[in-house]
């Protein structure tokens, strides 16, 4: 189960929905969504990454955690998940493309204007 985890449903189901989210939120397209997502597979080691953390934390989990503190357990090691995650997806932004100045709309929002 843990091979077919790893092997099917990450980078075909869970991984992919991640960066469709991540397009709807920014506001770019779907299209675009899944070449940066085959970029990071290819280029950035995504599927290793993801390989590395979850295929031993997973065995670990089954064979040695004690069932009512498996859901932690899991829990826990998702919060490093999502950090690597979000370093992989994000690491192409460029500081520099943030403006400087705030816009104009936003040095005195009013919810009424």
């Amino acid at each position: 189960m843990t091979l077919f985890d790893g092997l099917v449903n990450a980078p075909f189901f869970w991984l992919p929905p991640a960066y469709i989210a991540n397009a709807l939120v920014y506001g770019y397209p779907m299209k675009e969504a899944m070449h940066k997502y085959m970029l990071d597979v290819n280029e950035n080691g995504l599927l290793k990454k993801y390989w590395s953390l979850w295929i031993p934390v997973s065995l670990i989990n089954f064979m040695w955690i004690p069932d009512h503190f498996r859901i932690a357990f899991v829990a826990f090691i998702s919060f490093f998940w999502m950090t690597i995650l979000s370093v992989v997806a994000n690491n192409d932004q460029k500081v520099d493309e943030c403006p400087l100045e705030p816009d104009v709309g936003l040095l005195n929002p009013r919810a009424l204007d």
